[in-house]
Formats: C-alpha cells, structure tokens, sequence
C-alpha cells in the first residue's frame, strides 16, 4: 500500500486511482483468488536443516547437477506423462496473464508470428534473503547441542540456495527460469516460472517448457534457443518430442565435442540427436 501511495504510476498501472486506493484486505482477497490452494507454499514448511553448499566455483561456470543422469530420468518420465496435465496452484495466475497480457501483446505483433513461434529459455537468480530463515522445533540447543537432525520450520520453504555464476557468489531465494519470445526485439516473457535457487538450468528447463507447452494456447512453439547449460542429449529429444526444432551453443565441457580447422554446420537429426558436416577449406 505504501509502494501505491508513493509511487501513483503503480496504483495506475493496477487499475485504481492514486487518490481512492483499496484497502489492504482487498489484496488479500484477491490473492487467494489467485493461488487457490490451501497451503501458501508447494514445499511443507517444516523440513530438515538444509546442508551447505561447496564452494570453489569458477566465474560463469553452471552448478553441475547434483545427481548424476537426473536430467535423463526426468525427461524419460515427463516424455511418457505430457499427456496428462497436471494441475498448478499458479495455473489461474497463468490463465489471467495469458488472456490478459499476452493476448494483447500478440496482437499487437509484440510476440512475432505466433503460428511458428521461436522462443528462449534461460534462468536468473532471484535473491529473497541473505541467510535461509528457519525456527527450530526442538530444545536441543538449550541442552547444549550445537548440532542436530531434528526438522526444522522455514518461513520460506520453496527458497533455497543456489549459486550465482555472474556474480560469483550463493544467495538463497529463487531460480525465476523465464521463456520468452524471441522473434522480436522486445524478449517478451512467455511463461515465467519460479523454482528452488539450487535447481540446474537443465532441469528448470524441462519441468518449465512440459508446463508451457501444456498451458499455452495462443500458437505453436516451432524453435527453442538455449545456452551452454542445456546442451544434454535427453534435452534434444523432449524438445523434438513436443515438436520444437532445438538450437543450443555446445557445451565446451562435453568430452563429446571435438575441433575442427574447417566450418562445420550442425544439422539435427529426426529424432534428436545431433551429427556435424565439415567443409574444409
């Protein structure tokens, strides 16, 4: 309410006059409009302690997985159940952003050709505290111990930590993994998704675009631009799978990539894997 009376453009921009603002009630009763279920988190609150993260990251360097082939197994369960959309507290949220925003921005032109749209998937750091905050559930520390496995209650129990390569550094909050259109200048966000800080791009990949595809109506995703840190096999068949043609810069990690002298054009196959021609000159 604050932010409102401060700043009228806000108050502007959410449909009321700067001089006859709602109550605060009223935010509440259209937030459970929105987020229609019972509990206000996906995670239960109460968890046990969360274990620290390794350091020695370098700059720009991806957090691997933490569970090696997680990215195959998921996608091989998501590629055997895309027929069965799954229900999401979020979805009214979605519904209303799709019929109201980016409905309007398509036909405006804003998106490019929806018909064959070509889109990006990439995930940023969204910091929501400087330390994980939790209470205890147990009186071992007043025993004298510093230590112990009891569970715990987090105020933000979706939150967790994550490492933040540009910045080279761990924040705690959220991974906003977004997928945005990219046949025009604007990168309009398509479907934006928050997941845990610690979660890889890869697999923020997959759970994001099984739901979009599900969920959105307005046209047909033909192309899927990606970085570095989707370049996984299982990740070009779930795209060729939902019917995307997949464009994604080659990890340099890889022990699969190998160097040429000449130009070398990447082609990809039916059913997903990739082959390369090289033309020497």
């Amino acid at each position: 309410m604050n932010e409102l009376k401060r700043t009228p453009i806000y108050a502007i921009l959410s449909g009321f006059s700067p001089a006859d603002l709602p109550g605060v009630g009223t935010f509440y009763d259209f937030f459970d409009r929105l987020w229609p279920a019972v509990d206000k988190n996906l995670r239960p609150r109460m968890q046990h302690k969360r274990k620290g993260k390794k350091k020695g990251k370098k700059k720009g360097e991806k957090a691997p997985t933490t569970t090696p082939g997680r990215v195959e197994r998921l996608v091989k369960w998501m590629m055997r159940h895309t027929d069965k959309p799954t229900v999401l507290p979020a979805d009214r949220l979605f519904h209303f952003f799709q019929s109201q925003i980016l409905s309007v921005s398509a036909n405006l032109g804003l998106l490019g050709d929806i018909s064959a749209l070509s889109a990006a998937g990439d995930g940023t750091p969204v910091v929501t505290s400087a330390y994980p905050r939790s209470k205890p559930t147990c009186d071992c520390r007043a025993r004298g111990i510093a230590d112990c496995d009891h569970h715990r209650l987090y105020s933000q129990p979706d939150c967790n930590s994550g490492w933040d390569s540009a910045r080279e550094k761990y924040f705690n909050g959220y991974h906003l993994y977004m997928i945005s259109a990219a046949d025009s200048k604007h990168d309009l966000p398509l479907y934006p998704r928050l997941h845990p800080a610690s979660r890889h791009d890869a697999v923020s990949l997959v759970m994001s675009t099984v739901e979009f595809k599900q969920r959105f109506a307005l046209g047909t995703v033909d192309k899927m631009l990606l970085d570095a840190a989707h370049d996984a096999e299982s990740i070009y068949l779930l795209l060729t799978h939902q019917g995307m043609e997949p464009f994604i810069d080659l990890n340099v990690r890889s022990k699969r990539n190998t160097a040429s002298k000449g130009v070398v054009r990447f082609r990809f196959h039916p059913q997903g894997f990739r082959f390369a021609q090289t033309e020497i000159q």
